[in-house]
């Protein structure tokens, strides 16, 4: 039986802090014993392996997790769908690995370290038989997190036993897969559980009959890689590999919040689907207003948080020699806010509504505006231009798609509770601009200004009595996260 959606939240945002967690702890000391080059080659050779699995996978994940949610009900017709969808992404991955072998052939910054370059490439295979997308579907994410959980703490004792110098680059990347990937061994093993061999004919399974609308997806996918991997991988063969780890660490410390700020998707989409299947359009309606005020609470001051925290943040978990990412890093803060907007209204809303079309569109303007920085400032402006261009894709992307389609959601986009938090932020940020000028020490810096930022923000809006904040402060007093945020329907 299907768990309630702020179970579902509850589960997931504690497996995504999870994956908060474990990179402040691993990520300093890897990034101090690697270095900008060793962590920007991994970094290189995974963008790479990155377009192989866009490649292979398709559009896969996504059109299999809102597969998956219509037909949950019915366990013939999921086993038969599950099945469908796993050959056809096995039959993809081989044509992956023919691309891995060409590539550790013929490309010479690969073939001078082969050996890492095969390891990554792993990454293809976990991918393929670890079925994540049917565990999304049927909102299973109690497996996840626990799942999730373990794998972290066993990739931890890895790298801390195993990983010591810059020699020890291969045993990174074995820690770089089993902390990613790793895990995915257990949920092809668990299927058994949910899918039984006496409830499909093999020989009648069509799998290819996905293929096309997968397709609509791998359309969508291309062109965001273009600035999520591309960006990357331009970077290796501009600057080199220092050029992407300044660039790699100063994307990292976004990466982790944004982790924080996206737990919400993946527990709305698999349900919204389902509600639209079900025809229940007031269900549907009452979670995505919801949705929407809650991310907005939680992102914009997250954004404005990580500009202020950069420079301290960077120095503590990178160390000095990064310090050139802080400005990097101060350009993609936004990002956190501009992304859990076009995200509320591409993947939660428009992509179960059936309006894919509309959501390519939009990414492929934001993936010319990429293009066109990176080639125009690149060449002088480093990874400064991978961040810049960054920035422009996803204001572009998240501006189009609210011009294009916003009539077609139905979600108040200016209300009283949007401009209370509004109004907060900006004073939270005007607190952390002064404390900038004190001098302290950057651990000291940094922790003042977590303290006083939030306590800023929260007590405005607590003074305000905002339904987000007095939830916020039931989450403190219990230790539940979200425990009176009614999702439900």
């Amino acid at each position: 039986m299907t768990k309630s959606v702020k179970t579902n939240l509850l589960l997931n945002t504690i497996y995504t802090i999870s994956q908060v967690f474990f990179p402040l702890i691993t990520f300093p000391y890897a990034s101090r014993i690697m270095g900008p080059t060793g962590i920007g080659q991994v970094n290189f050779y995974n963008s790479i392996i990155s377009y192989i699995i866009l490649f292979t996978s398709l559009g896969i994940p996504m059109y299999a997790i809102r597969e998956v949610a219509k037909v949950r009900c019915d366990i013939v017709k999921m086993n038969r769908t599950v099945m469908e969808i796993f050959l056809l992404s096995s039959f993809l991955t081989f044509w992956g690995y023919v691309a891995v072998a060409i590539i550790s052939i013929f490309v010479p910054e690969v073939h001078s370290n082969v050996s890492l370059f095969l390891v990554l490439s792993s990454t293809l295979l976990f991918d393929a038989i670890g079925c994540n997308w049917f565990y999304a579907g049927i909102e299973d994410f109690f497996y996840i997190t626990i799942r999730g959980l373990a794998f972290k703490i066993i990739s931890i004792f890895f790298l801390f036993y195993f990983v010591h110098d810059k020699q020890d680059l291969l045993l990174y990347g074995i820690y770089y897969i089993l902390s990613s990937v790793g895990s995915n061994v257990f949920n092809f093993v668990r299927l058994r559980k949910y899918i039984h061999k006496e409830n499909f004919i093999f020989s009648e399974l069509r799998p290819f009959r996905h293929l096309r609308a997968s397709l609509e997806i791998f359309a969508l996918n291309i062109i965001t890689s273009i600035y999520l991997q591309l960006n990357t991988v331009m970077l290796g063969f501009y600057n080199g590999n220092e050029a992407v780890g300044l660039y790699s660490a100063a994307t990292k410390l976004m990466y982790v919040v944004l982790m924080i700020s996206n737990s919400l998707g993946p527990v709305i989409m698999p349900r919204v689907t389902n509600l639209i299947a079900e025809g229940k359009t007031d269900d549907f309606m009452k979670i995505i207003q919801k949705a929407y005020n809650f991310s907005y609470a939680l992102t914009l001051p997250l954004s404005i948080g990580l500009f202020f925290v950069s420079p301290y943040a960077v120095r503590i978990l990178c160390g000095t020699e990064f310090e050139p990412a802080i400005t990097a890093a101060r350009i993609v803060s936004p990002i956190i806010f501009i992304v859990s907007f076009s995200g509320f209204m591409g993947t939660q809303t428009l992509y179960p509504m059936g309006k894919v079309k509309i959501i390519i569109a939009c990414t492929a303007i934001g993936a010319a505006i990429d293009l066109l920085i990176n080639i125009l400032l690149m060449p002088s402006l480093s990874f400064n231009a991978a961040a810049i261009s960054y920035l422009g894709a996803e204001t572009a992307t998240s501006l189009s798609m609210y011009l294009i389609a916003h009539k077609m959601i139905p979600v108040k986009f200016i209300n009283t509770d949007v401009i209370m938090y509004t109004i907060s932020a900006i004073i939270m940020g005007a607190g952390l601009f002064l404390i900038s000028f004190l001098h302290m020490g950057d651990i000291a810096q940094l922790i003042t200004m977590l303290i006083i930022g939030s306590a800023i923000y929260l007590g405005i809006l607590l003074w305000k009595r905002d339904k987000f904040a007095i939830e916020v402060l039931e989450v403190l007093k219990s230790n539940m996260l979200i425990k009176s945020f009614r999702f439900d329907h």
